[in-house]
Formats: C-alpha cells, structure tokens, sequence
C-alpha cells in the first residue's frame, strides 16, 4: 500500500513539474510580434473572406473595373473570386487572386479614429499553376508596403498603422503585370477600436 502511495505521489509531483514548465502568468510566447500602442477589437472590413461574392459556374469568376458583385470592395482592373475547388481558400469558400486578365486591385474605406492604432492582416499565397514570385502593393493609412510570395501554402502578413483620419483608404494592388496569376489573397482584415 505505501508502495502505491509513493507511486501515486511521485507521478503527482511528475506531473506537477511538467505543468509547471507550462505556462502561467509569468509564461511569454517566443518570437511575439510587438503590438506597440495597437488598440485591438472590432474588425472594420466588411467582406474579409471574400464570401459575398459571385459563386460562378467554373473555378472561377472575373471580375473587372466597376463590378458590384463582390461585396463593399471595389474592384479595379481585374481580379479571380476564386472557389474552393480551384484554390482551397485560408477559410470559407473563397479567395481572391489580384490578376484575372491582367494586374487588378481591391480596396475598401473604412472607418477610423484619427490617433488610434490599426493592425492589417491578410493570408497571401500563389494561385494554382502559378510559379515564381508575385508582388502586390499594400496602401494602408499614410503608409504603403511591398507584398510578395512565391510559396503556394497561405502566409500570415501582418502590418501597423495609426489613422490620420476618420476614414482609411486599404488597397491591394497587383504589380504582377502581364500575366494571368497574382498574389492569392483571404481573410483580409483590420482591427481597431
């Protein structure tokens, strides 16, 4: 019986010291991204997975300037709503690809705080058949930022900035001219208060 005891005892306190190692209030994850004077919550675009959009009878759909059917992004150029038995989105049912005949871009404004923090943050990866290196070009607040990929898996991009204004311009833009495949884009998203 004592025998069992120390068992037991000796696989509790086994136990405990894994645990231990495990986290807790004094615990921090490796290589966290620094959020700085971000305030986090809300996320103020609509349609971030892209799924209000045209659902098309192949693959996919193209949409060009001026198309309405992708829900409160405007469209410019031409751009792929791609499905998912064409390119298995980051989540839902869809992604977009920013070419469709050529470089297209999407943008939204969004309401914002003048003096507040926003964190921009999308998946990016490369449509299928598509090889090498595709490139983008973010505008988000004041700033801008070169966007690239050449791997095929979805790729978190995260980026920072404090509104000027109360309404923010976001743009994607395709620099990927003269080709039919671009920059693979789901989950676009920014948070703010």
């Amino acid at each position: 019986m004592h025998m069992m005891h120390w068992i037991r005892g000796g696989v509790a306190l086994g136990l405990g010291l894994v645990l231990a190692g495990c986290g807790g209030p004094e615990s921090q994850e490796a290589d966290a991204p620094e959020v700085g004077a971000v305030q986090q919550g809300i996320n103020k675009v609509t349609n971030s997975g892209f799924e209000a959009a045209p659902p098309g009878s192949y693959n996919y759909t193209v949409l060009t300037t001026g198309a309405t059917t992708l829900t409160n992004w405007i469209v410019g150029g031409s751009i792929k709503v791609m499905n998912n038995s064409y390119k298995t989105p980051n989540s839902g049912t869809k992604s977009i690809d920013l070419n469709g005949y050529g470089a297209g871009s999407i943008e939204q404004t969004i309401s914002t705080v003048a003096g507040s923090g926003y964190t921009v943050r999308f998946y990016v990866a490369l449509p299928p058949s598509c090889t090498g290196t595709r490139n983008a070009t973010l505008t988000y607040g004041p700033s801008t930022a070169s966007v690239s990929n050449s791997l095929p898996g979805w790729t978190l991009r995260t980026y920072v900035f404090t509104a000027t204004t109360s309404s923010t311009l976001i743009k994607l833009q395709s620099t990927s001219g003269g080709v039919s495949c671009g920059l693979a884009i789901d989950d676009f998203t920014v948070d703010g208060p």
